[in-house]
């Protein structure tokens, strides 16, 4: 477990040194990807809101884009931040699941990766990305039950 609840609802972060540094890189190659904002892995992160009518999706797109954007980089902002942490608030989980979620989604669209899909041979030729998209989907598991409290609290320490 990465993340469990204190009493007094701090979250105790325990991740092991090479996983906070291989996110600190994550979270780096994706403010580049944002800043760039015309790459084809970003799809998943701006789906079509309204694709029964192409004029309201588009114009919804142009208005939340640049909202999207700056959340986003404001959740990297506070991994980033709290990298180092052994312990966060709700609201910078919240922030960690959030730059999580969308690492994993970039890292989804780069796989093609679907509902349908099935676990990935050791010897594929992708398997340590789809190995890290694992990974991700854990941590952001953990996370969401650690803000739902569906994970036991730990002690009083």
């Amino acid at each position: 477990m990465f993340f469990r609840r204190k009493r007094g609802g701090v979250i105790v972060v325990e991740l092991p040194d090479e996983l906070r540094q291989l996110l600190g890189r994550l979270t780096e190659d994706l403010r580049d990807l944002l800043l760039v904002d015309d790459d084809d892995r970003l799809r998943r992160l701006y789906p079509t809101a309204d694709p029964q009518h192409p004029d309201r999706d588009q114009e919804f797109q142009q208005l939340m884009h640049g909202e999207l954007i700056e959340s986003r980089l404001a959740a990297l902002d506070t991994v980033d931040r709290c990298l180092a942490a052994t312990t966060v608030d709700e609201d910078q989980l919240t922030q960690w699941m959030q730059a999580t979620n969308s690492l994993r989604l970039v890292l989804g669209t780069q796989l093609d990766v679907s509902e349908d899909d099935g676990p990935v041979a050791r010897d594929h030729p992708e398997a340590a990305t789809y190995a890290l998209y694992d990974l991700l989907n854990l941590l952001l598991g953990e996370m969401v039950e650690v803000l739902s409290g569906t994970l036991p609290r730990g002690g009083s320490e």
